[in-house]
């Protein structure tokens, strides 16, 4: 394989302000605007995010972890009890960080995956949560190890959560590592942040909310909104006895037609990252959303972008024209989750904003050329263990759920990079058509 270094400048680009607020028949500036929590100075909530130096990508680093007694997590894909092992960190064969942890495999579908992804957390030496900032990101102690395999780029999540940062949208930090368990190669993973609420990943202040909508698995962390009846989980905080009631207050005002409860430019950011990807879980799973402590509704950060990207062969994923919230079988697995986006779609002044904020981040952070920079960038850091990756995972040249059917003919590592530049290129060129001026 020849090995292709790129050495590129991506601008971050200032967030427009100005936000309109929406009636069903006129439009209104509100004075001033409410702001989300994204978009306040720091000393109001915070330390916020910034792309600094924990964004520049290292070399490919090696993590091995050795469970206590060997035992193999393997083994227990649906129990999310906490496996006790060692971890030791090397980056040029050199040990950078050696220390306890705990391991068990994550994931609703990608469980039942030959290759297994893993939650990781960093522990003391008597067992106990610790703070470790690994391969130079900030310290925390709940990690996610990503082992890509459906995606045979395997850099698709990677890829979606550094456009989010380039255009000023927190999304997971991420390492390429090579992992070993057990002292058995697991082939190439993505390091990554777990989502919580943390002052070094969501900066939220006391009486913000942290919510997800994805599969509902029951308890009292999982609520419905009365309007929408739309079923999200509440991560942060613990204390949920309010939060249905301001969520309800914030629904009733969109249904309504008015837009100054919700920070719309998160709105519009969200979907665009969505359909940039295609994302067949777009909107209804796996999608994190904010509430501020002032009930401002916010969306993000994205979140698991496998099936994306020309990567899935139901709700018309692999095709490149359309959007995906119109294909036949959307919204599929949660008819209620559109709900919010449906009476945006329906108001000119969402529309024209999404055209704006579109041509503004293709004007820099989203160009075809940064964009294809910043898959260079990450297929350089992973050349020297793709090979390894593909012996040890020989899936090229085969269809593995949810691949698009013309997988079968990429029988190259290479073939598969090109695919998907190609793909985004193709995506990008339709959206552009379809948000001119």
């Amino acid at each position: 394989m020849t090995k292709r270094f790129v050495t590129c400048i991506i601008a971050l680009i200032a967030l427009v302000g100005g936000v309109v607020a929406c009636g069903e028949t006129q439009v209104e500036t509100p004075s001033p605007e409410p702001k989300s929590i994204w978009e306040r100075a720091p000393e109001e909530v915070g330390e916020q995010f910034t792309n600094d130096a924990s964004d520049v990508l290292p070399a490919l680093a090696r993590i091995s972890i050795m469970v206590d007694d060997e035992a193999e997590p393997d083994e227990f894909p649906y129990q999310r009890e906490w496996m006790h092992a060692s971890i030791k960190v090397f980056t040029d064969n050199d040990s950078i960080y050696e220390g306890r942890a705990g391991i068990h495999v994550r994931g609703n579908t990608s469980r039942d995956f030959d290759k297994k992804s893993y939650a990781l957390e960093t522990w003391d030496a008597n067992d106990e949560d610790l703070d470790v900032g690994l391969l130079g990101l900030p310290a925390e102690e709940d990690w996610v190890l990503q082992g890509p395999f459906s995606d045979k780029s395997l850099i698709r999540n990677h890829l979606i959560y550094t456009l989010s940062r380039d255009i000023g949208r927190y999304a997971a930090r991420t390492r390429f590592v090579e992992l070993e368990i057990n002292s058995e190669y697991r082939g190439v993973y993505v390091l990554m942040e777990k989502i919580k609420r943390d002052d070094t990943r969501m900066a939220l202040p006391s009486g913000a909310v942290l919510l997800k909508r994805d599969w509902v698995e029951g308890g009292n962390r999982f609520i419905q909104t009365t309007s929408c009846k739309d079923d999200l989980k509440v991560e942060w905080p613990d204390v949920v006895d309010d939060i249905v009631a301001r969520l309800d207050a914030v629904e009733a005002e969109l249904l309504g037609g008015s837009f100054g409860s919700i920070d719309l430019n998160s709105f519009v950011d969200h979907m665009l990252i969505v359909e940039l990807g295609r994302n067949v879980d777009g909107y209804v799973l796996s999608t994190w959303i904010t509430l501020s402590e002032d009930n401002i509704l916010g969306m993000g950060p994205v979140w698991d972008y496998n099936g994306a990207l020309g990567n899935a062969s139901y709700f018309e994923a692999w095709i490149p024209e359309g959007w995906h919230y119109e294909n036949p079988e959307f919204p599929g697995d949660n008819p209620r989750g559109f709900c919010w986006y449906e009476a945006l779609l329906g108001n000119e002044p969402f529309l024209e904003l999404r055209r704006e904020r579109w041509q503004m981040h293709r004007a820099g952070a989203w160009s075809d050329v940064a964009i294809e920079a910043r898959i260079d960038e990450a297929v350089a850091i992973l050349e020297p263990a793709i090979d390894k990756n593909f012996e040890r995972w020989p899936i090229l040249g085969t269809v593995v759920w949810p691949n698009d059917l013309d997988a079968q003919s990429r029988t190259t590592f290479i073939e598969e990079v090109t695919y998907l530049k190609s793909w985004v290129r193709e995506r990008t060129a339709w959206m552009d058509l379809a948000l001119r001026n």
